[in-house]
């Protein structure tokens, strides 16, 4: 099914533009194969981007606080970071404030990630922010996502010094199929931002999408608070994530009388809630799956469990759902197999009695693991399960 979605995709022309590479699939690649060179009439007016340059910015321990944005802007260097931002060209294209794009830049900085995914490109003025940051890291790479946007990023991006575009890719899908994508390839972002369509639905699909694929102690901003659905899109998403962290820097003030209010962000400056995720992986009673896994054979044994040392002990139950792909209906098995873990464990293999197989003459394979912790407290994870 994903095979044929991705076909989908690729037969109406909806590919990224991967590596700083504008690639196109299509009929019409005039509306997207921009030249540089091109006077301003040509893309709608001038276009002005700074050389890339090493923007002052406050260093935050993220180890030492769990919430490190009161910190970060309290400091001397974050004005000097909003001075950049609010002299750069590129804030004419944003729909974000300076500061808004000083506080991404930052905690970029800090986190050094290796993944930082965008829902809503525009004309890139925050994915320049974005791109700035990692490259001064000189590690990581921007994804940027954004179906309606090819025409109005395209003719800016071609304008871009070549070492900001390097380490970008634009999507010009949904944030579905982007996703779909991610799981993939087995990418899980550092850092998402996200600033699609703002109906709650539509906010709340995006931010849970990002939080399942998120790294551990990874961040989520959610931009336009102000309006109702981002804003209780991400609230919804703490009531029932109580081990995420709002990091926040002043109360908001909602009023329960408006739909849009302005009074919502509890970060000065800006129209943002940023929350960041815990530090280890949480499992509960509630199954949790960190998504299919792309797997090379017909068979698996077991999954691989790195743990936290458990202060109580507790019962860990497995399923793993082993799919294999080919032209006629998808062969699928599900094994499964419980494991007692206390104090003191750390890693261990969860091995199935009957390990489940399927034809060995399929086109792709799958695994999809679940996972519950029955125990007093969650059973906290040093990483990702791994299939064996």
């Amino acid at each position: 099914m994903k095979r044929r979605i991705r076909e989908f995709f690729q037969s109406i022309g909806w590919v990224p533009f991967e590596g700083g590479e504008v690639k196109v699939i299509g009929d019409e690649p005039a509306n997207t194969d921009y030249d540089p060179n091109l006077g301003p009439s040509a893309v709608g007016g001038p276009i002005e981007v700074k050389p890339f340059v090493d923007v002052p910015f406050p260093a935050i321990d993220l180890g030492k606080t769990d919430n490190p944005i009161p910190a970060i802007m309290a400091t001397r260097e974050f004005t000097q970071t909003c001075d950049f931002f609010a002299s750069n060209p590129a804030a004419e294209r944003s729909l974000v404030s300076a500061m808004s794009q000083a506080l991404i830049y930052a905690l970029i900085r800090n986190l050094r990630p290796q993944h930082v995914v965008e829902i809503g490109t525009f004309r890139g003025g925050t994915t320049e922010a974005m791109s700035r940051a990692v490259v001064a890291n000189r590690a990581g790479a921007v994804h940027t996502v954004g179906p309606f946007d090819r025409d109005l990023f395209a003719p800016v991006f071609a304008h871009w010094p070549a070492d900001l575009r390097k380490p970008v890719s634009f999507y010009p899908i949904d944030s579905m199929a982007f996703f779909m994508e991610l799981e993939r390839r087995g990418v899980r972002p550092d850092l998402v931002f996200v600033d699609g369509n703002h109906d709650f639905e539509f906010a709340s699909f995006d931010i849970q999408c990002s939080a399942r694929r998120l790294t551990a102690g990874g961040f989520i901003i959610v931009d336009n608070v102000a309006q109702a659905g981002p804003y209780f899109a991400v609230k919804e998403f703490l009531e029932r994530n109580p081990h995420w962290v709002d990091c926040g820097c002043t109360p908001g003030i909602p009023d329960r009388t408006k739909a849009f209010d302005r009074g919502r962000s509890n970060i000065p400056g800006t129209d943002f809630m940023v929350v960041r995720a815990p530090t280890s992986y949480l499992l509960g009673a509630r199954p949790r799956s960190f998504g299919e896994i792309v797997w090379n054979q017909p068979r698996v044994s077991g999954l691989r469990i790195a743990c936290i040392d458990p202060q109580k002990s507790g019962t860990l139950h497995v399923q793993c759902v082993l799919r294999g792909f080919t032209d006629s209906p998808v062969a699928e098995v599900v094994a499964e197999a419980s494991r007692k873990i206390g104090a003191g464990t750390s890693n261990l293999d969860v091995k199935f009695e009957n390990p489940p197989i399927v034809q060995p003459d399929c086109i792709r394979y799958s695994v999809e693991p679940w996972l519950i912790w029955i125990g007093d407290d969650p059973l906290h994870l040093r990483a990702v399960p791994i299939p064996i």
